[in-house]
């Protein structure tokens, strides 16, 4: 390379394949998105741990803070990556600086260089134009996750229009959704378009970070979208349920006369949302609260009944007995909601509809009516246990089988656990943390039953025995949570050998000393 010519190596950063050629794989294979969970394995990706504190990735990490903590600073990394980036663009780029960059970038977390980094180049007046090319072979050629993001950041501080499909395609990635987001709306004359582009192809907390970005957005096709499917998401509703509702005008579109089926089950998914509370503005929040709540019991009322529109009757119910939060709602406004769902819901077209739902043992979303069917006080325990003779390791199933047990039929769920669970599975060396992946739903299914025994002393001491002995944590501190919730004359003397040899193997120092105090006070 001649003295003064400045000109990018093309080549990848590193020995692993790079982002890029993992999201062009994905897209050739699923097309645009939402890519199935094989998409999240990232060519950087370290073995997930089968135990131990609970998983939690990056793109989840991202997440939380950019919701719920401060994003910090490392002030020392953008000093050190601006003076580097300010080499590389007043002189010819050699490849062994942009690794240096790239590894560099790859040890510091981007959400908190992000915006600092941007500052520090602006103030340092570096050219655009190459901090843009730099910052595209980051994102091209990055084969590390924060390296990468600092590539898309450099891109949406000195990029352009040519660089939407670039951006789009990453940011498929849910692990980089955020910083494509970002960078579309800084980059696109058409920002918000472009964000709903990527919105549509992402989930989980992909979908979030694009649908917040798209509030007040005035398009009426984004507006409708909101309303239907954009608040949805695989992490929790409730982060966009407002947006949807007033970004999407969700009073005025349950004006209409011509409310469909997609439109009114949206409805329902954001007023449950809003009810729930959660990690955003919700039901107190929202000044078309009353109007909006009495239209869909309206439209409720006389549509034919669905298990969707029960769920969000259901959860708006509990709002209205006790709500999340303070009400600004005028003077008995809150009473004669209440009264309307409550009778709504009372309706026995509801009870004959989840009744109907779980007859059917084998259909594919069986368990679907098991929460309202918990709610509605139905009796369904024959049902849920022919469903559990055929998917025995559903701890969910089992959940409400237990809590729905009383002292007449603990005794057959009981027998039933000893005889559909694969008991001799459970037992071997103590973990001390959360057991992850299919082979332990087993364990899950467990602690779903022992943990709800302690409302029946006596019951269930062979199963009480495998959790004291199982290899998951939760199942034993589940065991001993039984055994502390019986009468001190319902323990029998081997059960408290039990628990004195649990304790022996115990690895977790605070359930070894809560087994210590049970042995010491029987």
């Amino acid at each position: 390379m001649k003295p003064g010519v400045w000109k990018l190596d093309d080549g990848p950063v590193g020995d692993r394949p790079t982002f890029l050629a993992h999201a062009l794989a994905m897209s050739v294979r699923y097309g645009p998105g939402p890519w199935p969970e094989e998409a999240s394995r990232l060519p950087d990706e370290l073995p997930r741990p089968e135990s131990g504190p609970p998983y939690i990735s990056s793109v989840v990490m991202d997440g939380i803070r950019t919701h719920h903590f401060a994003r910090g600073d490392d002030p020392g990394g953008v000093a050190e990556m601006a003076g580097l980036l300010q080499t590389l663009v007043t002189a010819a780029p050699q490849h062994d600086d942009l690794v240096r960059l790239h590894d560099l970038a790859a040890e510091h977390s981007a959400l908190a260089v992000a915006d600092e980094l941007v500052a520090e180049l602006r103030r340092r007046k570096l050219p655009a134009g190459r901090v843009h090319a730099i910052g595209r072979h980051l994102a091209e050629q990055g084969t590390r996750r924060e390296a990468v993001k600092i590539g898309l950041v450099m891109v949406g501080a000195c990029g352009g229009e040519s660089d939407r499909d670039l951006l789009l395609l990453l940011g498929t990635l849910e692990e980089l959704t955020l910083f494509a987001v970002v960078a579309l709306i800084r980059t696109q004359p058409d920002g918000q378009r472009a964000v709903y582009g990527l919105a549509r192809r992402v989930r989980d907390w992909g979908r979030i970070h694009a649908v917040e970005r798209l509030k007040g957005c005035d398009d009426p096709e984004v507006k409708d979208w909101l309303l239907r499917e954009g608040f949805r998401n695989g992490i929790m509703n409730e982060y966009l349920v407002h947006i949807a509702a007033t970004t999407g005008g969700l009073r005025s579109a349950l004006a209409r006369p011509d409310v469909d089926e997609g439109l009114l089950s949206g409805a329902g998914g954001i007023l449950a949302g809003l009810a729930n509370g959660g990690p955003a503005r919700d039901m107190t929040d929202y000044a078309d609260a009353v109007p909006v709540l009495h239209r869909y019991a309206d439209l409720a009322a006389e549509r034919p009944p669905v298990l969707g529109r029960l769920i969000a009757l259901l959860h708006v119910r509990a709002f209205l007995i006790d709500p999340i939060g303070e009400l600004d709602w005028q003077e008995g406004a809150r009473d004669r909601l209440r009264a309307r769902y409550e009778a709504l819901v009372a309706e026995p077209r509801w009870r004959e509809l989840v009744l109907t739902h779980l007859a059917d043992s084998e259909r594919e979303d069986f368990t679907a009516g098991l929460w309202p069917a918990m709610r509605l006080a139905l009796p369904v325990a024959e049902q849920v246990i022919a469903y559990l003779r055929r998917d025995p390791l559903d701890a969910y199933a089992w959940m409400v089988l237990a809590e729905g047990c009383t002292a007449e039929d603990v005794e057959r769920t009981a027998r039933l656990a000893e005889n559909l669970l694969p008991l001799e599975l459970l037992t071997g060396e103590p973990v001390d943390g959360v057991l992850w992946g299919a082979d332990f739903a087993p364990d899950n299914a467990l602690e779903s039953v022992v943990g709800r025994l302690a409302r029946f002393p006596g019951v269930g001491l062979s199963l009480i025995r495998i959790g004291l002995s199982a290899r998951s944590v939760r199942s034993r501190r589940a065991a001993l949570k039984a055994l502390a919730g019986w009468p001190a004359a319902a323990v029998p003397e081997e059960a408290v050998d039990w628990v004195l040899a649990a304790a022996m193997a115990e690895p977790s120092e605070d359930l070894r000393q809560e087994m210590a105090d049970f042995v010491r006070t029987r």
